[in-house]
This record gives structure tokens, C-alpha cells and sequence, in this order.
């Protein structure tokens, strides 16, 4: 005798189309509702699924396979579980934000062949297995701003070969190996700002790259550079070393850098000396953008020209390795830059989190 299902089948096989379509219409936007997770939401046919405030941990199980953006907001996830996300072969983009993680077990990215854009922000991450990121070769955007790592080991991030942008800001940051990124042939940017306690050292190279064009490192309480600092990032564009401790820039450290365009010294305690105007010199000369939407690098010392910006080195006159300077110095004035491009990237990067 025919089972009920058998029955069922045959059933739909005979139905008319407009009988047909009518079954469609009521039992496949079931099926999609069942398939998302309670407390979740999920959108355009479940590729995109958002999941807040739920108080569950480990993640709630998702069985949609067809998911391309997963993200979790303000959840209590302590633990991000090997082959969780496994059947997910389809997701583009991650996001766990604000969720207590601490524990990222090995192989809990297996299966996520395609994900290019991964943000683990604001948890409790203090240590990454080397080896946790191997397994994702399309990767191009690691976020993992505000959490406590202190230590990289220099294989971390191994197997990212097509990661362009990674983002460390606002971590406990102590040291970096500096072959730390020379595994990622494509590193473009890297953000470190807000790590104060970071050594950067002046003996030896501080990161290896020959990609590397950006380097963000705000806030990082650095007070000497040298040329060894940078010596194996030549491709630099972009340098920001505001809100450090720095008083000077030893002008070979520029000279070693033939791409740099950008370089933001604002809220430094700047000795404007015969050093560093030739600092000064530099970036004008070279159309070096120093001047961005947070203001103008300026000057500490000597008394003098104290709180000035330092295009008033444009008055200074050496001599003898002292400088002194002359005329009405303290209406020197400053071209308008474009800043709102920069304000953005700026916001994007240490403010929103979106």
C-alpha cells in the first residue's frame, strides 16, 4: 500500500500548473522561514542574515547553504567552533562584532572558499592559532580592530595570499615579527593605530613587504623612528604617525621611501629645527600631502613659534645648525586641501563600524 508521501508526489505530478503554482507560493516561503534561525533576520531569500542580541552560545545553527552575509550583533558567542561554518561554501562576507568572543578553535573557517570580507571587531580575542586564516584563499579584508591580542606569530596569517587591507587598530599590540606580513603578496594597507604599547623598533626593520603602501600607526606612543625603521617597505604611499611622541623625522627615513605622497605628523610635539626643516623641505619639493582633515603638523619648540603649524619653517634661517627665525612669520598661511575623502576614510576606519 502507498505511503502517504508516494501519495502526496503523484499527487502534485497530476495536479494542474495553476494548482502547482499555488503549492509553490505556500510551501516554499515556509520552507525559507524555517530555515532562519530564531531571533535572526534574514532577507533577500536568505542570502543575507542578520542575528542580534540573542543570548545563546556557541552561534545558533544556520542550515542555509545558499548564505552570502552573516552577521552577528552584540550576541554572547564565546567560541567559534571547528567546521561551524562549513556548509556555507557560498558566504562572501563575516562579521562577528561585539559578541564576547575569545576562543577561535582551529579549522573554524573550513569550507569558506570564497569569503572576502571578515570582521571579527570589539571582543575578546587575546590570541590567534597560526594557521586559523589558511584555508581562505579569497580573503582580501581582515578587520580585528578592538580586541586584546599582544602577540602575532609571524605565520598568523598564512595562506592569505590575496588579502589587501587588514586592520589591527586598537588592540594591546606589543610586538610584531617583522616577516609578520611578508607571507601576503597583496598587502596594500595596514592599520595598527591605538596599540600603546607597541615596540617599534630603530636597530632593524620594523615590517617586511614589498606591497605594502599604506601604513596607519595613530596613537601608538612612538617617540624615535630611524631609517631602519622602514627600510623594507619601500613602496610606502602613506605614513601616519599622528598623535605619537615624535619631536623629529630623520630625513633619510624619506629619502628611503621614494613612493611616500601622504605624511601626517599631527599632534606631535615637533622641534622645529634646522632637522627638521629640511623635513619640511622635503615634502614640499616632492608635493608630499602633509595637511589633512584633523589639521597641520606643529610646532613645540623653540617657545617662539610654539603651537604654530610647521609651514612657519618656511621663515626659519640656519645657521651653524640653529635656527632663528625672521619677518612676520606668524601670519604664515596654509593652502586648502580636500579633506573630506580623507575624513571619511578616517571615521570608517577608527569611529563607524558598519
Amino acid at each position: 500500500m502507498p505511503s502517504k508521501l508516494t501519495v502526496l508526489l503523484v499527487s502534485l505530478l497530476l495536479a494542474t500548473p495553476a494548482v502547482a503554482f499555488w503549492l509553490w507560493l505556500v510551501f516554499v516561503p515556509a520552507k525559507v522561514a524555517v530555515q532562519c534561525p530564531e531571533g535572526c533576520d534574514c532577507e533577500s531569500g536568505s542570502y543575507f542574515i542578520v542575528c542580534k542580541f540573542l543570548s545563546v552560545n556557541p552561534i545558533p545553527l544556520i542550515h542555509v547553504i545558499n548564505v552570502q552575509n552573516l552577521w552577528f550583533y552584540e550576541n554572547n558567542i564565546t567560541l567559534l567552533e571547528k567546521d561551524y561554518f562549513v556548509s556555507m561554501t557560498e558566504l562572501e562576507n563575516l562579521r562577528v562584532y561585539n559578541c564576547g568572543l575569545r576562543t577561535i578553535e582551529f579549522g573554524a573557517f573550513n569550507g569558506l572558499t570564497v569569503l572576502s570580507d571578515l570582521r571579527i571587531m570589539y571582543n575578546n580575542l587575546s590570541e590567534i592559532i597560526p594557521g586559523t586564516f589558511e584555508n581562505l584563499s579569497s580573503l582580501e579584508h581582515l578587520d580585528l580592530r578592538h580586541n586584546y591580542l599582544k602577540r602575532l606569530d609571524c605565520a598568523v596569517f598564512s595562506g592569505l595570499v590575496k588579502l589587501k587591507h587588514l586592520i589591527l587598530t586598537g588592540n594591546q599590540l606589543q610586538y610584531l615579527h617583522p616577516h609578520t606580513f611578508f607571507g601576503l603578496p597583496k598587502i596594500s594597507s595596514l592599520y595598527i593605530a591605538k596599540n600603546v604599547a607597541l615596540q617599534i623598533p630603530t636597530d632593524r626593520d620594523f615590517i617586511n613587504s614589498h606591497s605594502l603602501s599604506q601604513l596607519e600607526s595613530a596613537s601608538c606612543n612612538i617617540s624615535s623612528l630611524s631609517v631602519e625603521t622602514f627600510a623594507n617597505i619601500s613602496a610606502l604611499k602613506l605614513l601616519d604617525l599622528s598623535y605619537n611622541n615624535l619631536k623629529t623625522v630623520d630625513i633619510n627615513i624619506l629619502r628611503a621611501l621614494p613612493e611616500l605622497s601622504e605624511l601626517y605628523l599631527y599632534r606631535n610635539a615637533l622641534q622645529c629645527d634646522c632637522q627638521l626643516q629640511e623635513v619640511w623641505r622635503w615634502c614640499e619639493d616632492r608635493n608630499i600631502q602633509t595637511v589633512d582633515w584633523r589639521g597641520v603638523p606643529e610646532c613645540d619648540t623653540p617657545s617662539g613659534v610654539k603651537g604654530m603649524g610647521w609651514g612657519v619653517l618656511q621663515k626659519g634661517q640656519c645657521l651653524d645648525g640653529n635656527i632663528q627665525y625672521f619677518g612676520d612669520y606668524n601670519s604664515t598661511s596654509y593652502s586648502d586641501t580636500d579633506i573630506e575623502d580623507q575624513k571619511y576614510e578616517y571615521e570608517y576606519l577608527y569611529v563607524n563600524d558598519d
